[in-house]
């Protein structure tokens, strides 16, 4: 283990409580949600629910679509896509198939009946997958929120690899404000890693996560609790950064 340890992600090589023993007490693993977005207009129906816009693909987004995602954007989670799609069967297996069909695609050992399942489910109720890689802009407006509570105005923004950070007022993160970007990042120009020092949180995203990982010391623990901001669940002693893939695939992999 080498680098500063307190701002890197955790190393896919050993469990994520060993990686920051020492440092932080707890890890709380924050999923990326579902997301749907709002029409502009407001529009509402005779029942006076929301009118949604319907799915663009991937290659169909505009240049602003962030910005539309950060200020019209609503969350729909896991739990509630795993209860309408398939409550019969376990959350791990969901979630598996789930991150597979927004990072890499459709994967037999996912299930591909199971994962053309959750598909027409998002296509029928204009749901978007939750977003990889970097801190996605439907959360945005939840993280300001939550790192708020610290009582900080400002955090340190990190890049992917830490090679580059900026000091970004917490602010810049509101629903009303723009998607925040590193202008200097080497690679992506995503938020990859947000530290509080003081009293000890790290946010840290990874390469084809879509989950964030929030590393906390106990008195920061006292101070503000994840899950009463994110969806997600705490980590144990076998939890590794791969968060969805099962032990034993991972150990076979390495």
């Amino acid at each position: 283990m080498t680098g500063n340890r307190a701002i890197q992600h955790p190393s896919c090589r050993v469990p994520i409580l060993t990686w920051w023993e020492g440092i932080y007490d707890q890890v709380f693993v924050a999923l990326h949600p579902f997301y749907r977005i709002r029409k502009a207009e407001m529009l509402v129906s005779l029942a006076g629910s929301e009118i949604y816009e319907g799915v663009l693909p991937c290659d169909d987004r505009p240049e602003n679509f962030g910005d539309r995602i950060k200020s019209r954007g609503d969350a729909v989670s896991w739990a509630e896509v795993h209860q309408a799609v398939a409550p019969d069967l376990p959350r791990s297996e969901v979630y598996l198939a789930v991150w597979l069909l927004a990072c890499i695609g459709y994967q037999d050992r996912a299930g591909i009946g199971l994962q053309m399942r959750l598909a027409a489910y998002c296509q029928e109720n204009q749901l978007y997958l939750p977003e990889d890689d970097g801190l996605p802009a439907i959360l945005e407006p939840v993280v300001q929120d939550f790192l708020s509570c610290f009582g900080c105005r400002h955090a340190t923004a990190w890049d992917e690899f830490r090679h580059y950070s900026d000091t970004v007022p917490l602010s810049v993160f509101r629903k009303a404000e723009p998607c925040y970007l590193l202008p200097k990042s080497i690679t992506s120009s995503a938020v990859w890693g947000l530290h509080l020092p003081d009293p000890g949180v790290l946010m840290t995203w990874g390469f084809d996560g879509t989950e964030a990982i929030i590393a906390m010391t106990s008195r920061a623990l006292e101070i503000a609790k994840p899950e009463n901001f994110f969806e997600g669940w705490y980590a144990d002693a076998g939890t590794y950064e791969d968060v969805f893939n099962p032990v034993e695939f991972l150990h076979r992999e390495q």
